[in-house]
């Protein structure tokens, strides 16, 4: 271990000098940009008059943002690791570790993974496996006693196969390490949670803005509706943004034009009941530490969500059955609402539509606040079982998230404020939606455990179109629970 430990420095070394620059670790959340004006100005009303815009004002301006991140690295405890290399694996590292170090996130990054090699005097190593090799790697590891990382990025969806295998260090147990401190994502924690382990828990270096979804919509269809598109956004802002609005609005498409109502991206289109189940309130599975999970729902209680469902899967001027050419449609302006990664934004720069962008809706208005599920495929940090010193990747994890915290959106923001957006109500929803991520437990194991997923994320899916969520649902939750119960019990 120590000659692999003396070879890989060796190797970093080599790697270091002949780089332009330092660092590993390096976020970079858009490529290839494109420079382009960005319209600003409000759109005109009746009879020449422009519409009061909220005006845009940052929820944590980026000084602040910057300064609050740098308190939190000075609050972990001091240490010197005397120049050990330390190695971070992961099955993509696009968001952690891209090769294009030139956009502005990715400079922060680097300056960013600076800090934190210095604070804590470690080399930072990146590498990349397929997800299969890595689970397998670790499971021959894991075997043989030896080392394999330090730290693993794993897709939540796959955090599942993990557990099984019984490869990660419950988190909770890691010397100096709090779930609680604000750069973690406090459900994706309570998501990665059975019994009384915390498998994995996402946070500011791994959730990339672009592996949100948004609710896209395309002002002229709306004022052709005669509906005010300026009164959705302060609906976002006071908390009245619900679904029962936007099934309005798509009624009053609907009614008073011949355009699309409300489509989904190929990207997306079979998460959609994922999405608008999470949106209006419901969890699959309801867990926290020291609790056995449970199916979060039953037929009566998500009722109302599969009636919505139901009705934008029966729309005839909708298209959730079929996401082909629902880009290009958005695009040209021939639908009111489109679902979509952020990461579009960038290929609507120029587009003909007049397009903004709005969080998911809640479910009511007594709601606590605006949820986004992720994209599956949303890294989640855990730390191997074996690790003979869990205190250093547990610090590392910690110091990575802390100087990431805040700043580093606001910086996603300020370039699409100034290249892409073109009002500044839609730069105020894209900085609200990115703190909306929320993940699931069952998309964290029902990967693993199918059972989990039969009775959760697939059979809403497969009732969706048709409303008939109760058909063998009390049987395949009975089956989930016992999954739950047998595989995340309170013995130690």
């Amino acid at each position: 271990m120590l000659f692999k430990r003396i070879l890989a420095a060796a190797l970093a070394a080599a790697v270091l000098i002949s780089l332009p620059s330092c660092g590993f670790i390096v976020v970079n959340d858009v490529s290839s940009r494109r420079t382009g004006q960005a319209e600003t100005a409000g759109e005109a009303g009746e009879e020449g008059a422009v519409p009061e815009a909220t005006r845009f004002t940052k929820y944590r301006s980026r000084e602040d943002a910057k300064a609050l991140s740098e308190s939190y690295v000075a609050a972990l405890p001091e240490r010197d690791y005397e120049g050990a290399v330390f190695f971070v694996t992961t099955p993509n590292r696009s968001f952690l570790s891209p090769e294009d170090t030139e956009t502005v996130l990715s400079r922060l990054a680097l300056q960013r993974n600076e800090e934190i090699a210095e604070r804590f005097n470690v080399t930072l190593l990146t590498s990349e496996e397929d997800p299969a090799t890595m689970l397998e790697e670790m499971r021959q590891a894991a075997e043989a006693g030896t080392f394999y990382t330090d730290l693993l990025l794993i897709p939540f969806y796959r955090v599942g196969e993990y557990k099984i295998a019984d490869l990660l260090l419950n988190m909770r147990s890691a010397p100096f390490f709090s779930l609680d401190e604000p750069y973690f994502n406090a459900e994706s924690s309570q998501m990665t949670s059975g019994g009384y382990a915390t498998y994995a828990v996402a946070g500011s270096a791994s959730i990339s803005p672009d592996n949100l979804a948004a609710l896209y919509m395309n002002k002229t269809v709306l004022k052709d509706a005669g509906e005010d598109p300026f009164v959705l956004f302060r609906a976002v802002e006071d908390g009245t943004w619900t679904w029962d609005v936007l099934t309005a609005e798509i009624e009053a498409v609907r009614t008073n034009t011949d355009a699309g109502t409300f489509y989904a991206s190929s990207s997306l289109i079979e998460r959609v009941p994922d999405l608008i189940f999470k949106a209006m309130g419901n969890n699959f599975v309801l867990t926290v530490d020291r609790r056995e999970p449970l199916v979060g729902f039953s037929v009566n209680s998500a009722k109302k969500t599969m009636e919505l469902l139901a009705s934008l899967y029966q729309d005839d001027r909708g298209g959730l059955g079929n996401a082909d050419g629902a880009a290009e449609l958005f695009a040209q302006g021939g639908c009111a609402f489109y679902v979509e990664y952020l990461t579009a934004m960038e290929s609507l720069t120029y587009v003909p539509a007049d397009w903004s962008v709005l969080p998911l809706p809640k479910g009511s208005t007594e709601a606590e606040g605006y949820k986004t599920l992720v994209a599956n495929d949303t890294g989640t940090f855990a730390i191997p079982k074996d690790h003979t010193n869990p205190e250093i990747p547990a610090i590392i994890l910690s110091g990575l998230n802390a100087a990431s915290y805040g700043y580093m959106n606001d910086a996603y923001v300020e370039y699409y404020m100034m290249n892409v957006m073109r009002d500044n109500d839609s730069v105020n929803m894209l900085d609200l939606i990115l703190d909306t991520a929320s993940f699931d437990f069952a998309i964290a194991f029902g990967n693993a455990y199918p059972e989990i997923a039969e009775a959760t994320y697939k059979r809403v899916r497969a009732a969706a179109p048709t409303n008939t969520l109760g058909e063998g649902f009390t049987e395949k939750r009975g089956e989930a629970n016992r999954t739950m119960r047998e595989n995340f019990d309170l013995s130690y």
